[in-house]
């Protein structure tokens, strides 16, 4: 899913101010990322034509986002990191039962891997393109919102919608850095890459761990741990 929602907060609570966290974050997610992507492409379980529709809303925002969060203040984007970790939490915690529209105006049925389903172009583009832009804003991705948004409203399989998250978070990271980059006085490339480094090793773990683990009892405590950061981070930061 990226990471970011436990990179940011780490770096906060170990003293950075959440700009130059952020910064550090895309940087180590898109290192990360990129190798658990190579890991889901050969396992059959990205589906490119899905990312291809609802993912360039979420880069164009992502980019625009992290643009826009050196003009915000550090008491804005501390909020609204809490906010987005509690909530990712929440969403982690509670099981995703599969949904999905039916056929009609502005939607597209899709057949992958032998499974079925039908995407609302407009609505899973709009959402992910408000994901984005806080996602960009505040360093972190979105892959945990991207997930329940094509398991719970496009019907997409888990499986395939985590392998399909594995390249969008990717793209996303990329893009949310590239906007941090564009208006950032200065970077902690040090950190950036020790992190990214760091991270890089448990990109690739992480990512043939999860091909075999429990996927339920991995959002289950993953979500547990969101909630503990996003209760720290309150302490630390107000």
């Amino acid at each position: 899913m990226g990471g970011g929602l436990v990179y940011v907060p780490l770096l906060v609570l170990g003293g950075y101010p959440i700009k130059a966290a952020s910064v550090v974050s895309l940087f180590a997610i898109t290192l990360a990322s990129l190798s658990a992507f190579t890991i889901f492409f050969k396992s059959g379980k990205f589906d490119w034509k899905l990312a291809a529709i609802i993912d360039p809303p979420t880069d164009v925002m992502a980019f625009i986002g992290g643009y826009y969060a050196n003009f915000f203040d550090e008491y804005f984007l501390n909020l609204s990191l809490v906010a987005i970790v509690l909530l990712a939490g929440v969403l982690m915690v509670k099981p995703l039962k599969r949904g999905g529209f039916k056929s009609g105006r502005f939607t597209w049925r899709r057949k992958f891997k032998n499974e079925n389903y039908v995407v609302n172009i407009p609505l899973a583009c709009a959402m992910t393109g408000f994901i984005g832009f806080f996602a960009g804003m505040v360093g972190v991705t979105g892959g945990v919102f991207k997930v329940p948004i094509m398991v719970l409203l496009c019907g997409v399989p888990m499986e395939i919608a985590v392998g399909t998250s594995s390249g969008m978070v990717f793209l996303t990271a990329l893009f949310g850095l590239m906007g941090h980059l564009a208006a950032a006085r200065e970077v902690d490339w040090l950190a950036a890459t020790s992190i990214g480094i760091a991270c890089l090793i448990g990109g690739i773990l992480g990512a043939k761990i999860s091909l075999k683990a429990g996927r339920e009892k991995l959002r289950f405590f993953y979500g547990i741990l969101m909630l503990a950061l996003a209760v720290l981070v309150t302490l630390r930061v107000f």
